[in-house]
């Protein structure tokens, strides 16, 4: 499923809910990152504090993709994402 994330108060209890889901704790997902369970906390409180390269990081672990969209493309330019069926319903907050 998709979840657009337009600012970082949205991506907060995106990242929560997707540790709880994949049934992690917060010491389980710094242990997997090397981190301690004070910085996961911080890092879900406000994921403005975290580095691009702990993002990610973050995400990979909880195995989910980072997926930058061209909102300003030309019209009539399709891009190779536009020939990708939509896999159902985006997430609402």
């Amino acid at each position: 499923m998709d979840y657009l994330i337009s600012i970082t108060d949205q991506l907060a209890p995106q990242l929560r809910s997707l540790r709880k889901v994949r049934g992690l704790s917060q010491a389980d997902l710094a242990f997997k990152l090397g981190l301690s369970q004070s910085r996961i906390a911080a890092i879900e409180r406000n994921p403005a504090v975290v580095s691009a390269g702990q993002l990610l990081d973050f995400l990979k672990i909880l195995g989910v993709d980072l997926v930058l969209r061209d909102t300003h493309a030309p019209v009539g330019v399709t891009s190779p994402e536009s020939d990708i069926p939509d896999t159902g319903p985006q997430g609402e907050w």
